[in-house]
């Protein structure tokens, strides 16, 4: 599947996140009533975002990634290897995820983590609807996921969706969870 690379990157440059649960409000009155804290959360998904549709417009799809952040200073988290040896995504996937937590765990001056892969979800109508999934956390605000859909339009090219939000109960920072139980 070959997407067109200027429309992917103009539209992802154009990408505003806006909270699902909160009512539709100018993005400088979303952004004002964010903390800090949060308002970094959405620049380093909005970082994370940009980069996986930009490996998607290249090459057709994307291998997950993780981007952690310490003090502003981001930094990529990935696989490394020969594509030939690396694993399939999905499993991957997992394996980043526990990466990450190790990552949280053991570097106490990294503030942000944020995972990132192409997802398959089903809609209302049944139709499968592939886009980014990202997970983006700070260790002072709970954990969110953002789901980018890339919906194809009446010509059949792919264009970016509305984003969704929801909080999320499996945090990258296991201290997250220590103060949900």
């Amino acid at each position: 599947m070959r997407f067109p690379a200027w429309v992917l990157v103009l539209l992802a440059c154009l990408f505003q996140p806006v909270l699902a649960e909160s009512p539709k409000a100018p993005a400088a009155e979303v952004d004002q009533a964010k903390t800090t804290e949060q308002q970094d959360m959405d620049t380093l998904a909005q970082a994370g975002i940009r980069q996986a549709l930009q490996a998607i417009a290249k090459s057709g799809g994307m291998y997950p990634f993780g981007l952690m952040s310490i003090d502003g200073d981001v930094k990529a988290v990935g696989y490394s290897g020969d594509p030939a040896d690396a694993a399939p995504a999905e499993e991957w996937a997992g394996a980043l995820f526990m990466k990450l937590r190790q990552i949280g765990k053991e570097q106490p001056e990294v503030d942000m983590l944020s995972l990132f892969k192409l997802h398959t979800i089903t809609n209302d109508a049944g139709e499968e609807i592939v886009g980014v999934w990202a997970q983006v956390d700070h260790r002072q605000v709970r954990p969110w996921v953002i789901f980018v859909p890339l919906v194809k339009n009446a010509e059949g090219k792919h264009e970016i969706g509305e984003p969704i939000y929801y909080a999320t109960e499996q945090p990258l920072f296991e201290s997250h969870q220590a103060q949900q139980e």
